[in-house]
């Protein structure tokens, strides 16, 4: 009776997958149109020219290759769910790719944003303008915050006020240190104030922030290489298994009722490491 009814659940699911496929098919072209658009437009915002055209590129031609690799790499009763699966990880892939990239320059940028504002304090007392002060972090520090504090000067150069520009700033670069550095800009502009020393009190409080993250990335650690090992531990398990008997898992490729079982185990895999990962994950405070 058990398994009539597994029968029974597993042949609904296989008729709503070919039902729905070509509909979801579409679909996800559709929206793998709209995601690209936005992924390129994240790209060129963010990134530098070379990393743009990476992103254009992987993001052009994932859909297809993930596509192709679904229908060669599924039982024929399968194909077009396996499309339809190899046009989503298409989709979802190039957009964790981007945001990587873009989350890794924002990282970088943080962490030179301490020599940036040392940078600014010394020309301060030295007699420099604000512009002249920016000009110095320009010179004499590399990308990205270079190209960052470059972008401000040209449109500062081009009629943009510069409050504006370093709001723009902390869009595209969004940090607690940058905000509390705009914010000292401003008000020392608007009602004076000693900006060296309180450039000095920002740089310490970055430095015990820091502290703070790298003591919260040693003690989530752990969490993380649980993670790994829940991810990868089916792999190991059916490469084990197919290693000592090559032929113990022919029943799931010959059997209807097994192919769909892999399918529903491989879509449960892909949701289970999702949501393992983006637990694991350590927000900014």
């Amino acid at each position: 009776m058990i398994a009539v009814i597994l029968f029974l659940i597993f042949g609904c699911v296989a008729i709503l997958v070919y039902a729905l496929a070509p509909i979801l098919t579409q679909r996800a072209i559709a929206m793998n149109q709209q995601q690209a658009q936005q992924n390129l437009s994240r790209a060129d915002l963010y990134l530098q020219d070379k990393e743009s055209q990476n992103a254009y590129r992987f993001t052009i031609i994932a859909p297809v290759a993930f596509a192709v690799i679904g229908y060669f790499f599924t039982p024929d009763p399968l194909k077009l769910g396996g499309i339809f699966i190899g046009i989503l990880l298409g989709v979802v892939i190039p957009r964790m790719y981007v945001s990587n990239l873009i989350s890794a320059r924002k990282s970088k940028f943080n962490e030179q944003l301490v020599n940036a504002i040392m940078i600014m304090s010394s020309s301060f007392r030295g007699g420099l303008s604000l512009i002249q002060a920016i000009e110095a972090v320009v010179d004499e520090m590399p990308d990205p915050i270079k190209k960052e504090f470059g972008i401000v000067l040209g449109e500062n150069k081009m009629g943009v006020a510069l409050d504006e520009g370093l709001n723009r700033l902390y869009k595209r670069m969004p940090s607690i240190a940058l905000q509390q550095m705009i914010t000292a800009i401003l008000l020392a502009r608007e009602t004076g104030g000693n900006l060296p020393q309180i450039f000095s009190r920002i740089v310490g409080t970055m430095r015990e922030r820091r502290k703070i993250e790298q003591n919260l990335k040693t003690l989530t650690i752990q969490g993380k290489i649980q993670a790994a090992v829940m991810t990868l531990l089916p792999i190991f398990f059916v490469i084990g298994v197919s290693a000592s008997n090559p032929k113990y898992f022919d029943v799931m490729f010959k059997v209807p009722m097994g192919r769909q079982m892999l399918l529903t185990a491989l879509i449960l895999w892909i949701v289970g490491a999702f949501f393992i990962w983006k637990i694991g994950r350590l927000k900014d405070f």
